[in-house]
């Protein structure tokens, strides 16, 4: 679990991180959501230790925390299996625990190539078995599909799934709202340093209210609605689009 109370991180005069409290459970993926520089990565660094709070107190129910950034850190001198091997070799991990996570993220036929020859998709599934070789309690993620391939994206996905089944505690940040929905049970939402929401989807969409584009047959004209008016239109219409959570907190809601 993670409680954190009141936890702030100021840089001179600047507070980007203001009186944040949440409290995640055991078996618990939270989404961490909000525009560029509302404080979504200092929060995972104070979590795990990286940055100090300014003011404010963590608890942790466990000392295996892995944070696993948005852009992978590996030892470019050293093939894939070899930055496995070296990194398992600190933590006393055995061989078995190292053909596990190859072969979940499946990294077979990569295993004699350096970082340099990998694709993003491939750095981040390796980047994610080497901080699970330890098998935390805690994982703390920062984008780990940001502009990964498809490929890529489902095997990271299914083992945050896989993760969250086995009792992991999962703070996830993620610009993809079809990852929000799939695998997050509860979103916190941050706005210039301040939490503006924590709770699940669900009660989002009820404090905030759903929206949906609708385009008209007529005149093929799009227009911003409520969900629950669709039920009160006269006019036909041809398609109906869905606004995300993203693009409703980045104020990109209007009419096209």
């Amino acid at each position: 679990m993670i409680d954190v109370k009141n936890v702030g991180k100021r840089y001179g005069n600047t507070w980007v991180l203001k009186k944040v409290s949440f409290f995640a459970h055991k078996g618990e993926v939270i989404g961490v959501i909000g525009k560029n520089g509302s404080g979504k990565t200092t929060l995972l660094k104070i979590i795990s230790g990286i940055l100090k709070p300014t003011e404010g107190n963590i608890y942790l129910n466990s000392h295996l925390i892995s944070y696993i950034p948005e852009k992978p850190i590996l030892i470019p001198e050293l093939t894939l299996l070899e930055n496995l091997k070296y990194f398992a070799k600190l933590r006393n991990i055995g061989d078995e625990k190292i053909k596990h996570e190859i072969s979940f993220f499946k990294l077979e036929e990569h295993t004699k190539k350096r970082p340099n020859e990998l694709s993003k998709g491939l750095k981040q599934r390796l980047s994610m078995a080497i901080s699970l070789l330890i098998e935390p309690d805690i994982i703390l993620l920062d984008e780990p599909t940001s502009g990964l391939d498809v490929e890529s994206k489902k095997i990271i996905t299914n083992k945050i799934l896989d993760l969250k089944k086995s009792g992991k505690t999962i703070l996830y940040i993620t610009h993809e709202d079809e990852e929000v929905e799939r695998i997050c049970d509860r979103i916190l939402i941050l706005e210039n340093g301040l939490m503006k929401f924590l709770g699940t989807i669900e009660e989002f969409w009820k404090e905030y209210e759903r929206f949906v584009y609708v385009t008209f047959s007529e005149n093929k004209k799009t227009k911003l609605l409520r969900i629950e008016d669709l039920k009160d239109l006269e006019e036909d219409f041809i398609h109906v689009r869905s606004i995300g959570i993203r693009e409703f907190l980045s104020g990109g809601i209007e009419n096209e």
